[in-house]
């Protein structure tokens, strides 16, 4: 039974791959390159997962870790293509003409709805990252797969996924501050969007965002500018790389990212969760020391709640981990109906099919697909021409 759903769901999403990442870009060399290990990812995933249960999220970092890194390559070869350097011109500032970055949408939101104006300079419509595109994305990935973009689709988290996983041992815990390290990301996240709404300006993207070191940048020509280089530099080595090597998590993600942290707060719209049966758990707390986002702690353990902390972004770490097999991925509106029993193998096989951790990879991995393929396509093309040349 196992193996025919892991069979066809390994079918759906070669169909998915031909079409998305090698027919829309016309069966180019590296289109085909990325589409087969797109499939051999997928099926070496399903097929894990059906050995044993959460073994299959190696691939999920394999995959995040890498779309982060060639992202970074095709953005930066885009940026020289237009600009020649990856500083921020006037003109693309004075023509809104910058891409418009998820990370931007808790800052823009509220200063858009009491102004009607938008605050970062970008494009409402008519560019390959204008502001209503990644808005229609991030509702959709919101309705489905919920805080799950943070380690399935987005392409800055890879890098902090590569990077905590790069040490074999942890150097710094920090399971016993994860309730206070949640509580700073929401708490930062207020700040930044009151301080953007005073402004008029996206505030993290300009002060905070550890990224411009390997994205935009604006300038280094006055001493603010500089300021910020140092602190983005600074941000970038200490929250991106150092500490994820010290503590194994994904430390900015989990205490500094407001588009994570909204994207928390609005995961309850998604179908899907992560349950933990409180019957099984004998809290031996190697689910904790395997979050990546801090959203299992001891009082999460020891008050039975059920279900880790809202900051969960449903990785699947912590299933595989588990010895007594009491975390799994479950629809949120189990509690309430739960799931009829069936007898006949047609019902059976139906019910293997909507298994929810079935559902939820399954799905995670195809926007994941649909967002790297234009990106990793790039980068991996301007790679052969390099060696070509």
């Amino acid at each position: 039974m196992k193996k025919i759903v892991s069979i066809t769901l390994s079918l759906l999403m070669s169909f998915i791959v031909l079409f998305f990442v090698m027919l829309m870009n016309n069966f180019s060399i590296p289109s085909v390159l990325y589409g087969v290990f797109l499939i051999y990812l997928f099926t070496a995933m399903t097929f894990a997962e059906q050995k044993k249960r959460g073994s299959g999220v190696k691939y999920r970092r394999i995959f995040q870790t890498l779309f982060a890194v060639f992202f970074c390559i095709a953005f930066i070869g885009d940026l020289y293509a237009e600009r020649g350097s990856m500083a921020i011109t006037d003109s693309a500032m004075s023509n809104a003409e910058l891409p418009f970055c998820h990370i931007a949408i808790p800052q823009v939101m509220i200063p858009f709805i009491i102004t009607g104006n938008l605050i970062f300079p970008a494009r409402i419509s008519g560019h390959y990252a204008a502001v209503s595109s990644m808005l229609c994305i991030w509702l959709i990935l919101t309705l489905t797969i919920g805080r799950g973009w943070c380690s399935w689709v987005c392409f800055y988290g890879g890098w902090e996924e590569g990077f905590s996983h790069a040490s074999k041992k942890r150097k710094l815990n920090l399971v016993p501050k994860n309730k206070e390290i949640r509580e700073f990301q929401f708490a930062f996240l207020a700040f930044i969007v009151l301080v953007s709404i005073g402004a008029m300006s996206a505030v993290y993207c300009e002060w905070f965002c550890p990224f411009k070191l390997v994205t935009e940048f604006s300038p280094v020509n006055s001493i603010p500018s500089l300021i910020g280089a140092v602190m983005f530099i600074g941000l970038f080595l200490g929250l991106v790389v150092i500490m994820p090597v010290l503590t194994k998590r994904r430390t900015q993600c989990s205490s500094l990212c407001p588009f994570g942290a909204m994207a928390s707060l609005l995961d309850g719209v998604s179908p899907f969760k992560i349950r933990i049966d409180t019957d099984k758990c004998k809290g031996c707390m190697k689910c904790a020391n395997v979050c990546g986002f801090g959203a299992i702690d001891i009082k999460t353990i020891q008050d039975k709640k059920g279900k880790p902390e809202m900051t969960c972004a449903k990785c699947g770490e912590c299933i595989g981990v588990c010895p007594e097999k009491a975390i799994s991925y479950a629809f949120r509106f189990e509690h309430k109906c739960g799931r009829p029993e069936v007898n006949s193998k047609f019902g059976k096989l139906v019910q293997a099919f909507l298994d929810p951790a079935q559902l939820f990879r399954f799905a995670a991995f195809t926007f994941a697909v649909v967002m790297s393929s234009g990106f990793v396509i790039k980068a991996v093309d301007l790679i052969l021409r390099g060696l070509v040349k």
